[in-house]
């Protein structure tokens, strides 16, 4: 009978940490609105994704926005320059209106390997209108050095923290 009791409190341990796992795990996975896939215009095997992580460090000031970022391709021309451009829309309903292209700071360029993939990491640090509690959709493009889109990323709504 004792051994019996001991084998039910192991069971009941047992679940109990395998459902305390499952919660730590779904709290570590990556927020809503910070990972977009790239998708190629016009078909073809090539994509890749964007992925930001907003930070606590108030580069631009109080309670301004502030993210460190990774875009990642794969699939495009070998040794050839990209850079990326982003359109943010005030209107935060998952549908990117945003007429106006910007840049990553210092328009950086990656070039790609003689595979076709790269990576480029970035930080932004935006005062206002992006301050905390203000939500914006957003959608990023890759581009050619002339200027085309080769790739484009789901439109999705950051809210600054």
């Amino acid at each position: 009978m004792m051994r019996k009791r001991q084998i039910m409190r192991s069971t009941k341990l047992l679940a109990a940490l395998v459902a305390a796992s499952g919660a730590v795990a779904a709290a570590a996975q990556a927020e809503p609105g910070t990972l977009s896939q790239l998708t190629p215009i016009g078909g073809g095997n090539s994509g890749g994704m964007v992925e930001v992580s907003p930070t606590a460090h108030d580069v631009a000031g109080p309670g301004t926005f502030n993210v460190e970022g990774t875009v990642n391709v794969h699939g495009l021309a070998p040794d050839t320059g990209y850079r990326f451009l982003r359109w943010f829309d005030f209107n935060p309903d998952g549908v990117c209106t945003g007429t106006t292209a910007r840049s990553l700071p210092g328009n950086p360029t990656l070039t790609t390997s003689d595979g076709g993939a790269g990576a480029l990491h970035f930080e932004l640090s935006l005062g206002a209108p992006f301050v905390d509690g203000v939500s914006f959709d957003t959608v990023w493009r890759v581009v050619d050095l002339a200027g085309n889109t080769v790739l484009q990323g789901d439109c999705f709504t950051v809210t600054v923290k």
